[in-house]
């Protein structure tokens, strides 16, 4: 899954390019290698994440990047900051500029993540936390956005729909 991930992202990434929660960094080593400049940033001290740092606070400036991206992130993320991060990613996101989200929801992640609890780094080193989720349902995934001024533009299925990946941009229209 987690190739398939990276490929459809890298697919739509435009730009300059911010990965939130990049864990090894692959996304943004792939982007590098084809097309653009990455920067990866996660809380966590991943081997080869270019920045670590609370992703509540991130350490750029307004309207940076083209391209953000959080690749099944959101729902490890503390249940509680969720919104907060989805707000520091608009904020560094440029005007025009696009959000890619992917996420499964918590019934395939329940799967997912007792299988790759055998061999994941991310479940061996670091574990799953209290306030973290196995996935997130479509409706929370868009209520997050709507509460974070950004407006869903496109939902693509892949992985035979067990996966989706969440293409938003600023809502610039006044709402929520």
């Amino acid at each position: 899954i987690d190739e398939e991930r990276v490929a459809i992202a890298l697919e739509r990434c435009r730009g300059l390019l911010l990965d939130i929660g990049c864990g090894t960094n692959e996304l943004a080593r792939g982007y590098r290698s084809r097309q653009g400049t990455a920067i990866g940033v996660d809380v966590w001290p991943w081997p080869g994440a270019d920045v670590v740092c609370d992703t509540t606070r991130l350490p750029f400036q307004n309207n940076h990047f083209d391209t953000v991206v959080m690749l099944a992130c959101l729902n490890h993320v503390q249940r509680s900051k969720r919104s907060q991060v989805l707000q520091e990613a608009r904020r560094v996101l440029k005007d025009e500029g696009q959000l890619l989200i992917t996420m499964i929801n918590p019934l395939v992640g329940i799967v997912v993540h007792a299988i790759r609890r055998r061999y994941d780094p991310d479940q061996l080193e670091r574990g799953i936390g209290e306030e973290e989720a196995k996935g997130l349902w479509d409706k929370e995934v868009k209520d997050l956005l709507a509460e974070s001024r950004l407006q869903l533009a496109e939902t693509i299925p892949f992985v035979f729909g067990l996966n989706r990946l969440y293409i938003a941009e600023k809502d610039r229209t006044g709402g929520r």
